[in-house]
């Protein structure tokens, strides 16, 4: 497993993965997850996995803090 920091929306992350994404993958992907308030701890007290579609891709997406782990479906 790889790991990438990426700074976007003013915020800093970490990007675990297994394979490779395209930016504008990981741009999406985190935009959705700061859409549905995913780095918030109380939020994550409740949920920590996500699916996300994208136009052509589906995502399963696990959150923790600001460690954000990728894996295509």
């Amino acid at each position: 497993m790889e790991s990438m920091p990426i700074l976007h929306a003013n915020q800093m992350f970490t990007i675990l993965f297994d394979e490779d994404f395209t930016f504008a993958e990981v741009r999406a992907i985190l935009d959705r997850l700061l859409d549905q308030n995913a780095f918030d701890g109380e939020v994550q007290q409740h949920q920590i996995e996500y699916y996300i579609d994208l136009d052509h891709s589906s995502f399963h997406v696990w959150v923790r803090e600001m460690d954000v782990y990728i894996h295509r479906r």
